[in-house]
């Protein structure tokens, strides 16, 4: 919306929520700013920098990031760094890491097989031993299965040339400048991320040809003859229709399949029910204290504790708490109507403290000072084995309207970044100008995400 607007399209924005940004909001309570879950900017795409830069000006920071696995009551760094892995679990635990991964090594290579499985993908990279200890049970948390039962996809997408051996060999060889990283330090809004889906919602708003309708519940979507049509929805009771020349839905798939109008076809109604969004509820927490760590992520895989991942907002912005306090957001991986779910804000905010205070020993309880919490739907695509042919087909089904375009995590059915996310939104606009663009090419390199080339000391 914001890339046409300037380009002199009349845009017209319906958002579901009370405010813009989805997952990538910042919701503000007392003083405190909180993200949902945290969203830090990097991107390998100069283009997609400079679009950052240019929209968000004086209110860019860096930050370095500092993340790792709370294990055992011990930090492991993340990403995974062999010499911090072999520090923390010790000699024998470290040397039988090293010699499984070098064993299924060569196994794989001289009967080599596809990885079908999570755990297969998790065990390739990384070997049994570091699967077990890092991401078995971290990954059971998150996505609410075993990891036999998720598609290899999500690995291979998510650390894409990351393994024990890239990690072995960048332990004793110097990269000589080769590799940026992306990991270390990152762009973000002072005042929350939120601030790039507000910052341009103002200017959608301030041109003539630009209007955004917030609560706006999409009910149905109207097509014939190849083209969608009118879009309905709702708000306080009352159904609007409204009508344009070109449509891009951010809606999740599986839900923009069940609302159009004639129905789609049956066998693909089918595939979309077999299709699933694990949900995410985050608990915020604010404490007077001055700080309670310096990460800005810390995964927690401990199974007695059942939220996975936590941040600490001020490590990100000292402006995202007021002076002398601190807060922390806390999320819960669930679905809807699960006991996690359902527990009332009062039990989930309790609960998170007991586990901060009393288990994690990170604060203690007369230090917190309010709480709330945020239930998201939808938040991440579950990649469960067969996902990937089920999604194909709906997506030809949707491809085949010759007006519209799919966009983000949840239209597109891909666990995106926010800059890849962006940039779908971004590509899409620019077919509407006149250029051809593949928006499934987006996030399909086979590079690592968090590193990218350099040549002659600038970033290729």
């Amino acid at each position: 919306g914001h890339y046409l607007i300037k380009s002199g399209f009349e845009v017209q924005v319906l958002e579901k929520d009370q405010m813009v940004g989805g997952l990538a909001r910042t919701e503000v309570r007392d003083g405190f700013r909180f993200d949902i879950g945290g969203h830090r900017w990097f991107t390998k795409k100069d283009e997609l920098n400079q679009f950052l830069v240019n929209l968000m000006a004086d209110e860019l920071i860096l930050v370095n990031r500092i993340s790792r696995i709370f294990f055992d009551d011990k930090y492991i760094d993340y990403p995974i760094r062999l010499k911090n892995v072999l520090k923390r679990v010790g000699p024998v635990v470290g040397t039988r890491a090293v010699g499984d991964f070098l064993v299924s090594s060569a196994k794989k290579k001289f009967n080599p097989k596809a990885n079908i499985s999570m755990e297969d993908a998790y065990v390739d990279q990384f070997g049994r031993t570091l699967y077990e200890m890092f991401f078995k049970n971290y990954s059971e948390k998150v996505w609410g299965r075993n990891p036999n039962n998720l598609s290899s996809d999500w690995v291979n997408q998510r650390t894409k040339g990351l393994s024990l051996l890239t990690a072995i060999k960048d332990s004793v060889v110097h990269k000589d400048g080769k590799m940026e990283s992306l990991v270390e330090r990152f762009m973000y809004p002072a005042h929350g991320f939120g601030r790039i889906s507000e910052r341009m919602a103002e200017d959608i708003n301030n041109h003539d040809q630009g209007n955004i309708e917030l609560e706006a519940f999409i009910v149905e979507v109207g097509h014939r003859n190849e083209r969608i049509e009118t879009v309905t929805w709702q708000r306080n009771g009352h159904t609007y229709v409204e009508a344009a020349d070109q449509f891009i839905s951010s809606i999740p798939m599986t839900e923009l399949l069940r609302i159009l109008r004639p129905a789609a076809p049956s066998h693909l109604v089918e595939a979309a029910a077999q299709l699933s969004y694990r949900d995410i509820v985050t608990v915020n927490l604010m404490f007077k204290r001055e700080r309670i760590s310096l990460d800005t992520w810390v995964y927690v895989h401990d199974t007695n504790i059942k939220f996975a991942r936590f941040h600490e907002p001020k490590n990100w912005s000292e402006a995202m708490v007021p002076p002398g306090y601190t807060s922390v957001v806390c999320e819960y991986f669930c679905n809807q109507g699960d006991e996690i779910w359902e527990m009332s804000e009062a039990n989930l905010c309790e609960l998170t403290l007991h586990y901060m205070a009393d288990i994690l020993h990170f604060v203690e309880k007369n230090e917190v000072c309010g709480g709330f919490a945020i239930h998201c739907k939808d938040a991440y695509p579950t990649y469960t084995i067969g996902y990937k042919e089920r999604v194909e087909a709906i997506k030809d089904y949707l491809n085949s309207f010759s007006n519209l375009q799919i966009v983000g995590r949840g239209g597109t059915f891909r666990y995106n970044n926010s800059d890849h996310s962006i940039e779908t939104g971004m590509l899409a606009a620019k077919n509407l100008l006149g250029e051809k663009h593949n928006l499934d090419l987006v996030n399909s390199s086979d590079e690592y995400l968090e590193e990218r080339k350099v040549k002659n000391g600038r970033s290729k």
